[in-house]
Order: C-alpha cells, then sequence, then structure tokens
C-alpha cells in the first residue's frame, strides 16, 4: 500500500467518479483504475461498487475512508515537520463525528478549549458510526459524539451522557399536524413519513422509524441520507419526521410536536481512556457544561 493508491482512493471516493477523479490527480482515467484494483487487491475487499453509469462506495469502502485519511494527513504533516516547517510544538485532538447536526455544538466548545490550551489542534472526523467506533478502539480518535446505545457503550468505550432530548414529530407549518400540541404514535401511522438513515440516529428514533414503516406502502415513505436532507423534505412539505429535539437544531420554519410515551434519546461523547489525556479531560468539563446551558 502506497500513498499514491490512496491518494486515488480518496479522489474516486470524493467524486465518486473515475473521470473527475483522474482530472484532480492530474493522472490518466486508466492510471486510476490500477491503483484502485491494486489497492483493493492488496486489501482483499472491494472499496467500490461499479457500474456502467456510477460509483459507490461498499460498506468496506466507508471503513476504510477514516484510515485513508489518517495516513494521508500524517503522512503530509510528518513532512512539513521534517522539513521544518512547524516552529511551536502543537498537540492534536481527534472528534469524531458522524452527523453534520453534532458540529453544530463544537464551536463554542473549542473557543473555550483553545483557550485552556492553545497549543492543541483540533481535528474532525467525519465517517459513519462503526468507522469512528474502530478508530476510537485504535485511539486513533481521542473523543466521538454520538448517540446513546446500551449495546454500544458495552463494546465502543466510556459513554458520558450529555442531555435526554425529548422525541419529536417535525413538521412544516403547512402540515397537517402543524396544529398539534402533541401526537400519539398511532396519529404518526398517517401521512407521508420521511425517514433518516439509521445509522445516523439515535436507537429510539430508529425503533420508532422502524413501528412506522410497517404500516405504511412504499409511496407513503421518503428516504432521505440525512438529518439535514430530511429537514429539507420536511421544509417542503413532503412529509413529517421522527427527531430527538436538540435545541440548537431547531429551525423557525418548522413545528416540533411533541411525541406521547416516548422514551427521551439519549445524546454524549464516547471516548476510550482519559489517562495521560488533560485535554481530552477538559473537553469533557467544556461539553458538559456547554450542553447544560442549552437544556
Amino acid at each position: 500500500m502506497n500513498t499514491v493508491q490512496l491518494e486515488c482512493y480518496m479522489a474516486v471516493a470524493e467524486n465518486l467518479n473515475f473521470a473527475r477523479a483522474a482530472e484532480q490527480l492530474h493522472i490518466t482515467q486508466p492510471a486510476v483504475t490500477h491503483q484502485i484494483n491494486s489497492l483493493e487487491a492488496e486489501l482483499d475487499v472491494k472499496l467500490f461498487r461499479r457500474t456502467t453509469r456510477t460509483v459507490e462506495l461498499t460498506a468496506p469502502g466507508w471503513v476504510f475512508w477514516g484510515y485513508a485519511k489518517d495516513i494521508l494527513a500524517k503522512t503530509a504533516q510528518a513532512k512539513n515537520r521534517l522539513a521544518g516547517h512547524f516552529e511551536d510544538q502543537i498537540q492534536p485532538f481527534v472528534i469524531g463525528c458522524h452527523s453534520p447536526f453534532e458540529l453544530t455544538l463544537l464551536p463554542e466548545v473549542l473557543q473555550q478549549l483553545a483557550k485552556d490550551y492553545p497549543q492543541v489542534h483540533p481535528e474532525i472526523k467525519m465517517v459513519p458510526f462503526q468507522a469512528l467506533r474502530n478508530l476510537l478502539q485504535e485511539e486513533t480518535l481521542d473523543v466521538m459524539l454520538g448517540f446513546g446505545d446500551e449495546k454500544e457503550k458495552k463494546k465502543t468505550g466510556t459513554y458520558v451522557e450529555l442531555t435526554r432530548a425529548p422525541v419529536v414529530c417535525v413538521a412544516a407549518r403547512c402540515h397537517a399536524l402543524a396544529e398539534k400540541s402533541a401526537v400519539t404514535l398511532e396519529e404518526l401511522h398517517q401521512g407521508r413519513l420521511v425517514l433518516c438513515d439509521p445509522h445516523k440516529s439515535s436507537p429510539v428514533i430508529t425503533e420508532m422509524q422502524g413501528r412506522l414503516i410497517s404500516t405504511r406502502p412504499p409511496s407513503r415513505i421518503l428516504f432521505s441520507e440525512n438529518i439535514e436532507c430530511a429537514l429539507t423534505f420536511v421544509k417542503a412539505c413532503l412529509g413529517f419526521t421522527i427527531l430527538p429535539d436538540m435545541p440548537l437544531m431547531r429551525s423557525d420554519e418548522l413545528c416540533y410536536i411533541p411525541v406521547k410515551n416516548a422514551a427521551p434519546a439519549s445524546f454524549g461523547l464516547y471516548y476510550k481512556t482519559l489517562q495521560n489525556n488533560p485535554v481530552l479531560r477538559s473537553f469533557i468539563r467544556i461539553i458538559k457544561d456547554y450542553s447544560q446551558q442549552l437544556k
């Protein structure tokens, strides 16, 4: 495995197109194909699912994203350090997220962390939850954000709950549900459901969505890749969705209707160890304080 293979993989993964990846790298398309084939042969997995019209990352391809990005970043860092470009000592601090929503929590927290530790250089990795869990186990990440899951807590690391968010039905003001002060799960069996990717949602939401899907024909289900896409469909009055009610995610364009008798969703952070990591201790303290202010 070499950096040329990894650069080709990253370019194809970002563009999902071999021709555009070749243009980005200033090499020929056959050369990109050769590097990807060599990499897949070496790893003994298929990283991409290719047809005559589309290119998609496979499940192993998504997992490999975090590793490849980290290797290339560390290679570039090593080159810069050896070239004498780093005059001051820096301390990396790597945060894992798997949904853009989690990024909304970080600006205030990182601003305070930088005051306490000016030498810290934060890095944010945006990859699927499974890949983040692997990176945390290997201690490539310092901390990762995500929804709590009893099964995940036991195998991912130490879980610290930051908040418990009530489950709400999110609908546009033009939607029939917008006038309700609260809804039951039975009432949500009607109308079109905008479905969020279960890998990027709370287990509470995933379980509830599963119950709502079972009573619906495909014509009354609208699939979305992430929360942002789901909310775009909801704002267009194409349906409603089910989400944990997080203050920083609220929009004035939408209505947030409590779902009766729904268990709240736990949101927090996972870490592997606090040993010899005072920056992580401070990060946890700051983000816990900030989360309390949002309640």
